[in-house]
């Protein structure tokens, strides 16, 4: 896994995944270790991503520890993931199946 620097209740990044499974969507916050499924990616991707913003939320109003921030998801997720931004950058467009999201935040969000 990439060295990445150790989220904190004041700043931070969570990365989301949503990519087609079989039939069904997988929906990951690679960050907080948050995994949910649908049948629709982008309905998927704003579940998950609202899942996580509300974990933060609960981790700062009850002052938990930091730590709690950075449970990663496993690794076959990760490798998803750079999948995912490997067929997605270059100069030639491609149509992908994987949908990604790298949000920052910062003491004042959420």
């Amino acid at each position: 896994m990439t060295m990445r620097s150790k989220n904190t209740k004041e700043k931070g990044t969570m990365e989301f995944l949503v990519y087609k499974d079989g039939k069904t969507y997988v929906g990951v916050c690679l960050t907080l270790d948050i995994i949910e499924e649908g049948n629709d990616p982008a309905t998927l991707m704003e579940s998950i991503v609202e899942a996580a913003e509300g974990y933060l939320k609960v981790v700062r109003k009850l002052n938990m520890n930091d730590d709690l921030l950075n449970r990663h998801a496993p690794k076959e997720y990760w490798d998803k993931y750079r999948q995912a931004v490997i067929a997605t950058s270059g100069r030639k467009r491609v149509r992908s199946p994987y949908h990604f999201l790298i949000t920052p935040y910062a003491a004042r969000s959420f």
